[in-house]
């Protein structure tokens, strides 16, 4: 397993601040773990080391394929990748968005029994997963703390999303298909889905803006 190169500053300069020439909108093709102050396109997770709280966070090092030695600025420790935006102690994240798109959402109502809604693309998404997937992230609209996930493909328009609290009909909002990373690499992200032959599936990545709190897929 070859391990995420991570960036550290040395005399000022920055070394392993990116890792492909490519670059693409700006960004360079790719990331690289390290203290996110530093110049450069560090990774930035959201990490919940015990005895803190869920943080964005910075990789220190790799400790294997799914788990990295990260900070939230004030602890230190282990945590590992997992496929949820709400985490627990010793776990982390990092999210891979898939698509954007203009949409209707629905609305539910929680308290009369609704644990589900549903969202209607009115453009076409933008990105190489134009479909949102069973187990995906749609985020943006306003309610179940915006973030639901998948449940059911309805259409290539309309999906099935599951919700925890009250959500109100919103129209033309800007949205986001989104997935977790269950591997990382300087150009690869993973996620937590199965291409038809057993593997997660792997995406091409650049990070959109120094410190952002996802990673950009280029094309599948």
């Amino acid at each position: 397993m070859a391990k995420l190169k991570i960036t550290k500053t040395s005399n000022g300069t920055a070394i392993d601040k990116y890792v492909s020439p490519t670059i693409i909108d700006g960004a360079h093709i790719g990331g690289t773990g390290g203290v996110t102050s530093q110049a450069g396109y560090q990774i930035q997770p959201q990490v919940y080391i015990t005895g803190g709280s869920s943080l964005p966070g910075s990789i220190l090092a790799q400790k294997g394929a799914h788990k990295f030695q990260v900070t939230d600025g004030t602890l230190t420790g282990k945590c590992t990748l997992v496929n949820n935006p709400n985490l627990a102690a010793g776990q982390m994240n990092v999210l891979i968005n898939l698509s954007t798109a203009s949409a209707n959402v629905a609305s539910a109502n929680v308290a009369g029994g609704a644990t589900s809604t549903y969202v209607t693309w009115t453009s076409t998404p933008v990105g190489p997963v134009t479909t949102p997937r069973v187990g995906d992230y749609i985020i943006g609209f306003t309610g179940t703390a915006g973030v639901a996930q998948v449940t059911a493909i309805n259409t290539a328009s309309n999906v099935t999303i599951a919700v925890s609290g009250n959500v109100a009909a919103q129209n033309l909002v800007s949205i986001t298909n989104s997935t977790y990373a269950c591997r990382i690499t300087n150009k690869f992200a993973y996620d937590f889905g199965n291409d038809g032959s057993g593997f997660p599936n792997k995406f091409r990545y650049r990070l959109a803006t120094p410190d952002a709190l996802f990673v950009q897929v280029q094309s599948a």
